[in-house]
């Protein structure tokens, strides 16, 4: 029976009691033989994420670069979580204005990109991308003047991770603590963030690295998922598959020119000649004419296929064995692709292409459980840092301008009128005929509503309604309803 003792400590505060045991509570904490190699440094959430995040950070992008499994996993990723947009719904209690701030963002979306490459819905795919190959991303506001022509005059700017700097600590002028390149207040709360004003890898022209502007953090939407509380900076989410992609990759690149040059090779004819003085073994078995030699000096012989050749007194062919190297590989390509999908977190089929043995129910069972990991990282990251930050700029500029009529209690109740829901796009079905009847079923059956049905699909009701009354309206004009 394990006696438990409580061991008495003094601090400078008050007396504590540590707990201990006088036995091995659990095998995983053992420190003998077996696990006295286990490393397992005490390390707090930013110490751990921080110490290393730049040799990380390159390496996940150079993965992401030059490894296909790795590549193709992030873009399956960010296409399952992005689309083709995750849209806004504007629900403020004034359908007027929805109506009308509606309209004006489908206007300006093509304008929000500061650099002029993207629309917004661009902007989500590149910051969702983003976090996922370099831990995180920073979403930069930048407010326009009138004169610049905007729709509305305000954009966003992407800035890579490496803007600011993870090495920068100390205490501003203001008496602030910089840690990681980010200010905090006496309550701890962000006041602003320090950043180069270029890339600083981007060696295109020179610069000064110590140069660091400081910037708001009311400008500044900053996009990363925290995987321990405290955490300030991100992490590339590829970490657990790059140790495994880079040595399959090496192997793979290893096979591959093992099997090209031994290829080239048939067989030997070996030469026994009694009297090496004959010259005999200057000419090839099978013509009789000079042997032919390679740029390294070795010679060999061309045989038409189906030739069965005759040979010369004292010489023999030794054909070499098929390659038999290659059983199990198939299996062992397939379990090194299981782990490092299970290193990034998408399923092998997504990352391999590989579909073979698997029907619409595992399919299916692979899949929900993929989406419901995607729908955390909409709900409560994509949308929650990236989506609503640049809806509430919108709004607010787009009042403030004056490029919306805004409602009189606007500035009473502002929170009334920036309320918005975000709409992923809706995933395909699997099996189209039996997830559409399910759906109907569930409304039929009162399990759900039409309103969230519509929603899931990516749709709003209110737009369908509108439609459907069109598409009525229409067919009624041109008699088509008879």
């Amino acid at each position: 029976m394990t006696q438990r003792l409580f061991v008495k400590a003094k601090t400078d505060v008050q007396t504590s009691y540590v707990f201990k045991a006088d036995s091995q509570a659990y095998q995983a904490s053992s420190t003998g033989r077996r696990l006295s190699n286990y490393s397992a440094p005490d390390l707090g959430p930013n110490s751990a994420s921080l110490s290393e995040i730049d040799t990380l950070r390159n390496r996940s992008r150079s993965a992401v670069r030059n490894n296909p499994w790795i590549n193709n996993g992030v873009r399956a990723d960010v296409a399952n979580e992005i689309g083709t947009g995750i849209v806004p719904r504007p629900k403020s209690p004034d359908k007027d204005f929805n109506k009308a701030i509606r309209e004006l963002w489908n206007d300006w979306l093509y304008q929000a990109d500061a650099d002029g490459v993207a629309n917004v819905y661009g902007l989500q795919e590149l910051s969702a991308r983003a976090r996922r190959e370099s831990g995180e991303v920073f979403i930069r506001q930048r407010k326009r003047k009138l004169k610049d022509g905007l729709i509305v005059p305000l954009q966003f700017q992407l800035l890579e991770a490496d803007f600011c700097p993870s090495h920068y600590n100390g205490i501003a002028s203001n008496g602030n603590e910089v840690i990681a390149g980010i200010e905090f207040d006496k309550i701890g709360k962000r006041a602003a963030y320090w950043m180069y004003r270029r890339h600083p890898a981007d060696r295109i022209t020179s610069f000064e690295l110590n140069n660091l502007v400081r910037i708001p953090a009311d400008q500044i939407q900053h996009h990363f998922i925290p995987s321990r509380p405290g955490q300030i900076r991100g992490e590339p989410q590829t970490i657990q598959g790059l140790v495994k992609a880079y040595h399959y990759d090496q192997y793979e690149d290893a096979e591959i020119e093992r099997k090209k040059t031994r290829a080239n090779y048939t067989g030997v004819i070996e030469k026994n000649f009694p009297d090496e003085d004959s010259g005999q073994w200057k000419y090839d078995p099978i013509t009789g004419d000079p042997v032919s030699e390679d740029e390294a000096g070795q010679s060999y012989i061309d045989a038409e296929p189906g030739s069965f050749p005759s040979l010369l007194p004292g010489e023999n062919i030794n054909l070499f064995d098929g390659d038999a190297t290659g059983n199990g590989y198939q299996e062992f390509t397939r379990q090194q692709l299981l782990g490092i999908s299970a290193g990034i977190g998408v399923p092998y089929e997504l990352v391999s292409g590989d579909y073979k043995d698997i029907n619409d129910r595992i399919w299916r069972a692979i899949m929900n459980q993929y989406r419901r990991v995607i729908q955390q990282d909409q709900s409560l990251w994509t949308i929650n840092q990236v989506c609503l930050g640049m809806w509430h700029a919108f709004v607010d500029m787009a009042v403030l301008s004056g490029k919306i009529a805004a409602p009189a209690d606007f500035d009473v109740n502002r929170h009334l009128y920036l309320r918005v829901d975000y709409i992923p796009q809706a995933w395909e079905y699997i099996n189209p005929l039996q997830d559409v009847s399910a759906l109907l079923k569930a409304k039929d059956g009162g399990l759900d509503s039409r309103q969230h049905l519509t929603a899931s699909r990516g749709r709003d009701v209110e737009d369908v309604d509108e439609q459907r009354a069109e598409d009525k309206r229409r067919e009624e004009n041109l008699g088509l309803d008879k």
